[in-house]
């Protein structure tokens, strides 16, 4: 027995004995906290004064639809009413939408042992968060809202060296990944080399990818192009498709676009052709996107002064019945939409350069799952439509009549365009396997990711949590480890 004369020095010491073992007691050993990070279209977005849901929706709320505004060249002030809610959980209608829906993947982390946790308050094992975001917006903010989620977690538990493991879903990863290199801070400005500070790792044990564009996609360039069905591959009747103008208010969406690293472009031979697609002057020159469409421009505030040179654009006018955002657009100049174009294009080249900055060796375990059986679109055709007097891109495999009137085959046109993928995203995208690009800019370098381990399947983009062996491999990496809490 231990006998103390001293009191005062007695009694620290059974406080300090008394804390130890009520500290012992609440040890527990438990599952590192989960987030859910959806990708594109994956969380439902509503407009905060009247409600309503303006994702998912397929009929366009006149209040405030899917479209940001384009007026500043400073991403960030391009804001309008709608605010992110919840995660695609279900979606109920007669054909099924070409969205991710999450209910599967919520299902099979509760089996296995997790609850939903509230971010307001907080818990710090076995507990799985959703993320929803607003997926129009520019990545970086995105990344820095999670960093701000993951830091008042563990401010509220009061567990400093809490660290979460991340699922993060197609463009989620990305901004998992920025979080991860570079934590609160910005991009730097062009010009300057992106030095990852790996501030973000700090509090991430695994990052797990799945069907994340790691070099981008070229189904978010043919959407810039020419719009996105909702319904994959069908255009419906009493449907709001996006529009090619509506992908482009999305700062996001230029930051899917394909790395320059990986960007493939064939000319009428099917020879490789050096296009660099972040230069505003290629989208001219080549017709792409709303920036070149007549019918977009002849909505904007001053379309009549467009049409003097341009007699393809035709000024239109609004009706009673026209949306708020059309209603913006009509009070929008080109030169606006022009700057807007501009800046959007320098920041995803900037975001990508940032993602791609070399790294032998990273403070987190990050893991990839993919598709590898679908034929997916990597790279387009470029060709000169004498009958049309103008570029055209080709994005799907059939017969092309190029200018000596020969014809290129179907097949020959798809050995060059496809990759196996998952249908939107290439393996080659996830993995980051591109060689170095040949456009000779040094700033382009090429690094490959130091994954701790891959998994693949016949999983469509959509759907990869559904695949059984997909679920098996990362569910059993979740739990193999188990942290022990304070």
């Amino acid at each position: 027995m231990l006998y103390i004369q001293n009191s005062r020095f007695g009694a620290l010491l059974f406080l300090a004995l008394v804390i130890y073992v009520f500290t012992a007691a609440a040890q527990t050993t438990g599952k590192n906290p989960v987030i859910i990070v959806p990708g594109v279209t994956g969380s439902q977005l509503i407009n905060p004064k009247t409600e309503k849901t303006a994702w998912f929706s397929v009929r366009r709320d006149k209040d405030d639809d899917i479209r940001l505004p384009m007026t500043s060249p400073i991403i960030a002030r391009n804001r309008d009413t709608l605010r992110a809610k919840d995660i695609i959980r279900t979606i109920k209608l007669p054909v099924l939408p070409d969205v991710q829906v999450y209910q599967a993947l919520i299902d099979a982390l509760i089996a296995r042992g997790y609850t939903e946790g509230d971010w307001n308050k907080p818990k710090a094992t076995d507990v799985f968060y959703v993320f929803p975001y607003d997926w129009r917006r520019d990545n970086v903010e995105s990344a820095h809202l999670l960093m701000q989620k993951m830091e008042a977690v563990k401010r509220s538990v009061k567990n400093p060296k809490l660290k979460f493991d991340i699922i993060s879903h197609s463009m989620g990863g990305l901004i998992a990944r920025y979080a991860a290199m570079y934590g609160m801070s910005d991009l730097p400005r062009e010009g300057v080399t992106p030095v990852p500070n790996w501030s973000g790792a700090a509090h991430i044990n695994k990052l797990m990818m799945f069907g994340t564009p790691n070099e981008g996609s070229f189904t978010s360039f043919e959407a810039l192009i020419s719009g996105y069905p909702i319904v994959a591959n069908r255009k419906l009747p009493l449907i709001d498709d996006f529009r090619a103008e509506d992908v482009m208010s999305s700062p996001a969406a230029f930051q899917l676009l394909p790395h320059q690293t990986s960007a493939r472009f064939f000319d009428e031979n099917l020879k490789p052709l050096q296009v660099d697609i972040y230069d505003p002057e290629t989208w001219i020159k080549y017709g792409w996107g709303a920036i070149s469409d007549p019918k977009f421009l002849g909505k904007l505030k001053d379309a009549e002064r467009l049409a003097i040179t341009n007699p393809a654009i035709k000024p239109a006018k609004l009706n009673k019945n026209a949306s708020f955002d059309d209603r913006v657009t009509a009070q929008t100049t080109y030169a606006q939409v022009r700057a807007y174009f501009v800046s959007a294009l320098s920041r995803a080249k900037r975001f990508q350069l940032a993602l791609d900055a070399p790294e032998k060796k990273i403070p987190m375990q990050l893991y990839a799952y993919g598709g590898n059986c679908t034929p997916t679109i990597d790279g387009v055709v470029l060709y000169q439509d004498q009958k049309k007097e103008r570029w055209s891109t080709v994005f799907e495999a059939r017969d092309i009549k190029i200018s000596d009137g020969k014809t290129l085959k179907k097949d020959d046109v798809k050995a060059v365009l496809y990759s196996l993928g998952d249908g939107r995203v290439t393996q080659r995208s996830l993995l980051t396997t591109s060689e170095t690009s040949k456009v000779g800019d040094p700033e382009f370098t090429k690094t490959l990711l130091p994954l701790t381990s891959t998994f693949f399947a016949c999983g469509a983009h959509t759907q990869l949590f559904l695949e059984k062996p997909i679920q098996d491999s990362f569910l059993s990496a979740l739990v193999v480890e188990q942290q022990k809490q304070p």
